[in-house]
């Protein structure tokens, strides 16, 4: 069985190694947190390994993850390049969805990569059930690509490869989705507050909605899912809406006025006409005063 070594065993870098010691395709190792109370929680929950007070003093290994925070991943490639520069075929990787690999370089001769599920991290503990079918963005060497696409598809993930170049442009998509979606929410959370309806009362009433919304978007896409005011060219919604927003909260009423310029663009794709478009983006583009 391959060795695997893991250098800030956070939410994601524990879960990945619990989920490969219990296929059995992996042995956790060493485990190197800058606190040795968090790596000796990370091996309790691997379930194997050994805490380690320092990369110089990890064992070798046949597979090195990097899964500390971005700002941290060249440092700890640093520290790590001598350990690795006399050894073969050792593959070394990170999971940031905005680095791409060459922040790897410097840990030569091994095969380098960069692998990115796109998945929340959150509760490491229902991450072990919710990662299957995740997707993970893989760029980097050949060879590291072809065992690390084994690797997650040993845990029920699907792959895709994308070009180094690309790889900031494909996290912003994910940003967009995801982290976007989140302050989408906090923004309509607000609006429902400005009109007097509690938090717990707005989230019963946005959960059906909104899991909707989400599910026909995945299988109708965007132009067949959009519905509301814009997408029906009702200037006079529209315009009363952002009056609203403008008296009680500028912020919101800027958000909502960019929000739905985008919204336009996206019916103009389906069934509003040009000259309700027209009419919507200078209703938009406007100031509320």
């Amino acid at each position: 069985m391959k060795t695997l070594n893991i250098i800030g065993a956070g939410r994601l870098g524990k879960t990945l190694g619990r989920l490969w010691q219990e296929a059995g395709l992996f042995r956790a190792q060493s485990i190197y947190n800058r606190n040795l109370d968090s790596a000796i929680a990370a091996v309790e929950f691997i379930g194997a390994g050994q805490a380690s007070c320092t990369i110089e003093s990890m064992a070798d290994a046949d597979y090195w993850l990097i899964s500390c925070i971005d700002s941290e991943i060249a440092a700890a490639a640093e520290r790590l390049a001598d350990k690795l520069a006399q050894r073969e075929g050792i593959i070394a990787f990170h999971c940031s969805g905005a680095l791409s690999s060459q922040v790897l370089e410097v840990l030569r001769p091994a095969s380098i990569a960069s692998a990115h599920p796109v998945h929340s991290f959150a509760e490491p503990l229902r991450s072990l059930s919710t990662l299957s079918g995740s997707s993970v963005a893989l760029e980097g060497d050949s060879f590291a690509i072809a065992a690390l696409d084994s690797a997650f598809r040993a845990i029920g993930c699907e792959t895709l490869t994308i070009e180094s170049q690309r790889k900031s442009l494909y996290h912003a998509g994910s940003v967009i989705a995801s982290n976007y979606l989140t302050a989408l929410m906090d923004l309509s959370l607000r609006s429902f507050a400005a009109a007097g309806i509690d938090r717990h009362s707005a989230l019963k009433l946005l959960e059906p909605i909104v899991l909707q919304t989400a599910q026909n978007n995945m299988t109708l896409g965007p132009e067949k899912s959009l519905t509301g005011p814009i997408a029906r060219g009702d200037l006079e919604t529209v315009a009363t809406q952002a009056e609203s927003l403008a008296s009680v909260d500028s912020q919101l009423a800027h958000h909502y006025r960019q929000l739905g310029l985008a919204c336009v663009e996206l019916a103009r794709r389906g069934q509003l006409s040009d000259e309700s478009a027209a009419r919507l983006i200078e209703l938009l583009s406007e100031p509320m005063r």
